[in-house]
């Protein structure tokens, strides 16, 4: 690509929570919302717990503690009004039958216990896909956002490069014209005078552009264009 090509940086937004990507010469930065930071830095804040709760678990959280309060409440409230408080009215707490009944509830409260460790290793498991997801969202926006801010800085590249091409068409059609002129006025012995059309033209524009000054320059340029294409 030439130097000389030069096309303004292209930013893309998404007007949102998410922040801004911009294209230059020197490739594509991308600048991250507030949210973006705070949102990755609590999934890297809590990736690693959650993994180490999976791997090796402790069963200690408070959600896990609640439910383990909770559900012991209701088996001992359960136990008590439905087996032990009738048999005592009817007169059949015998030790023996205490004892079965007691221990029927201690193996159906460990089979809950253990259904709630399934069920908050199962909690773990999901938290940790979630934390992932979410980590990987804003990685997901900048890569869109900056590809779309390359491509739209490519386009005005292409369209600088276009532009240059036409200008540079139009210059050498000019110069062209004006050598061609040059060399018609001295077919005619118009250098006899000191000056052909090029310089005649050069004059003209310089003066235009110029003033008196800027006519002698224009014509010393239009009689130098004048002398290449005689």
């Amino acid at each position: 690509m030439s130097s000389n090509v030069k096309a303004k940086p292209q930013t893309f937004s998404s007007s949102g929570l998410y922040g801004t990507a911009t294209t230059n010469k020197n490739g594509t930065t991308y600048n991250p919302s507030n949210f973006e930071k705070q949102l990755v830095g609590m999934t890297t804040q809590y990736i690693p717990q959650y993994l180490q709760q999976l791997v090796n678990p402790t069963y200690d959280s408070e959600v896990f503690k609640a439910q383990t309060t909770q559900r012991n409440r209701l088996a001992n409230q359960s136990f008590e009004n439905n087996l032990i408080n009738p048999l005592s009215q009817r007169g059949l707490t015998r030790g023996s039958s205490v004892n079965q009944m007691s221990n029927q509830f201690a193996n159906k409260l460990a089979d809950l216990e253990t259904d709630a460790m399934a069920n908050e290793d199962t909690r773990n498991a999901n938290m940790l896909n979630n934390l992932f997801n979410y980590y990987q969202v804003p990685y997901g926006i900048m890569m869109g956002m900056s590809d779309f801010s390359n491509q739209q800085y490519q386009s005005a590249v292409q369209n600088a490069l276009k532009q240059n091409e036409l200008n540079n068409k139009a210059l050498k059609t000019w110069a062209t014209s004006l050598g061609n002129m040059s060399g018609f006025g001295a077919g005619q012995g118009d250098n006899s005078s000191g000056m052909g059309w090029g310089g005649l033209v050069g004059t003209g524009l310089g003066y235009a552009l110029g003033g008196p000054a800027g006519a002698s320059v224009g014509s010393i340029f239009g009689n130098q264009l004048g002398n290449l294409w005689k």
